[in-house]
């Protein structure tokens, strides 16, 4: 058992029950430690060993082969599935932290047991799924999990286009009965990554020449049950409004605390992210303008949403149809406790969205407008505890504040300006993504929503009430400044990271008795 490349930042709980099975460190060893376990399963430890602070690549030095692995005896297979249980445990023979797959007491089905249909299922037909994976053979079982599992999934739509062709995932897709493509990429990691995911969109361009749209999963994100219906319900948007591009399954403000009706969906200036769905026309698009030598090694992603989308919106969701888990070269796993990880995520399927029409432009501003027109202003510093009214007694209010054109880029709002005042209220702070027009909606409960209104970035700045001040967080002075710390009770996740202050000399002191 090994803990490499972000650490141990995210064992959490599971750190006593290491302790209960027989480890002497993991208790107590500092979050960016590195960490391995050998040991007899049910028996003694062999050895036990850690870097307290290690910044190193990933996997370096790291070679942990398994050994002796007691697997089912042939005749407990089941008959209808024998050859197939034979394959799947000498896979596992080989391979640790498989989850269901590999659980020798209660393994999963092989192969998926077919889902059920969604209510507009014809409009996924032909709608090719691509999931991007990597190395990360754990990763990528649990992801296509969530995805066989899932209500509407059409298997035979599916297809896994791996960048790196080893062994372990390309068995597994073959256990799975999934078929996958290799697109080899020689680069450097964000280099490489950006040139991969150019050549997926070609490959989707080629192969699925006829299809109006694509859906692009990664290898390290779960996917609720209602994705799929999700998907089928927002999908044509796309054709009826060239003002969208992209379907999210991810949702952009969707935190613990700002996440409660899963049948409402926004549409914002977000970039694709972690489960979307794209046409094809926007496919071919961003193919005509992408790089493909010189220096722009941005990450994908953001650069489509930079250079391809050009003001147009996405659509996503209050409650997140997906979750990402993973941990990698552009992750922060800090960040990643502080909200991300936490994500609520819809548990049942199917949800039928409301009023799925009124995305469109035309129909959102008018709504988007009254609701501010109606809502309660709320003045003050949005950092104060007491800011937030609770219980609510309006369902909805309005903050006016400060934020101006960011002089860098796009069009974009003054990171500064929107960032700390996000940040006040639970949002995530480190990108302007998920607003409209200058409107950010945060959900503060149930019933109640808050309209943040930017100005003069706005463009439904001429509905404030000329009696009303903008909150100006350059207005600020130093102390209440500092209370914007403070905003962590909202939206993120209180999680405590253990250990946080633990060194070298102190796990010494502890392990010597001192």
């Amino acid at each position: 058992m090994a803990v490499s490349v972000d650490g141990l930042v995210g064992l959490r709980q599971a750190a006593h029950l290491l302790a209960r099975l027989g480890s002497l460190l993991a208790p107590h060893l500092p979050p960016q430690a590195c960490w391995t376990w050998v040991f007899v399963k049910g028996g003694r430890t062999i050895s036990e060993t850690a870097i307290t602070a290690s910044h190193g690549t990933h996997r370096s030095h790291l070679h942990l082969p398994l050994s002796d692995i007691l697997l089912p005896a042939p005749h407990m297979y089941p008959v209808s599935n024998a050859t197939l249980e034979e394959i799947r445990w000498q896979y596992c023979s080989h391979r640790g932290v498989m989850g269901g797959l590999c659980d020798e007491h209660s393994p999963d089905p092989l192969p998926p047991p077919p889902t059920s249909r969604v209510t507009r299922q014809a409009a996924l037909a032909g709608v090719p799924v691509v999931v991007t994976a990597g190395t990360r053979h754990q990763y990528l079982y649990h992801t296509l999990t969530t995805v066989l599992t899932a209500d509407g999934i059409e298997p035979r739509n599916l297809l896994v286009v791996l960048g790196d062709a080893l062994q372990s995932a390309s068995q597994l897709l073959l256990l799975l009965n999934v078929p996958h493509v290799t697109l080899p990429v020689e680069a450097g990691t964000n280099s490489k990554l950006f040139l991969f995911y150019r050549d997926v969109f070609q490959l989707l361009a080629d192969r699925y020449p006829d299809a109006s749209y694509a859906i692009v999963l990664d290898e390290d994100v779960e996917f609720s049950s209602d994705f799929f219906s999700f998907m089928s319900q927002t999908l044509p948007l796309l054709k009826a409004d060239p003002t969208l591009c992209c379907v999210n399954g991810h949702a952009a403000e969707g935190f613990l605390g700002l996440a409660h009706d899963n049948t409402r969906v926004f549409r914002g200036s977000v970039q694709v992210e972690w489960g979307y769905g794209i046409t094809l026309d926007f496919v071919r698009e961003a193919l005509s303008v992408w790089e493909t030598s010189g220096q722009n090694t941005l990450l994908y992603d953001f650069w489509l949403y930079m250079n391809v989308q050009k003001g147009r919106e996405c659509i996503y969701p209050e409650v997140s149809r997906t979750r990402h888990f993973g941990m990698g070269v552009n992750t922060n796993s800090y960040l990643k406790e502080a909200g991300p990880l936490f994500m609520p995520l819809v548990r049942e399927a199917p949800v039928t969205l409301h009023n799925v029409h009124r995305l469109q432009l035309d129909m959102w501003r008018t709504d988007l407008a009254h609701n501010i027109t109606t809502a309660k202003v709320l003045q003050g510093n949005p950092c104060h505890s007491s800011f937030l009214p609770f219980p609510p007694s309006s369902l909805s209010y309005v903050l006016y504040y400060k934020l101006d054109k960011a002089e860098c880029c796009n069009n974009m709002p003054e990171p500064y300006q929107y960032g700390n005042t996000a940040k006040c209220l639970g949002l995530w702070w480190l990108s302007e993504q998920g607003h409209h027009r200058g409107v950010t909606i945060a959900r503060f409960t149930w019933n109640s929503t808050v309209y943040l209104v930017g100005c003069p970035y706005s463009q439904y700045c001429h509905l404030r009430p000329a009696a009303v001040p903008l909150w100006d967080v350059d207005a600020l002075t130093e102390e209440e400044f500092a209370q914007i710390g403070n905003y962590a009770s909202r939206g993120m996740s209180n999680v405590t990271i253990m250990n946080e202050h633990a060194t070298s000399d102190s796990l010494i002191a502890m392990l010597s008795g001192a």
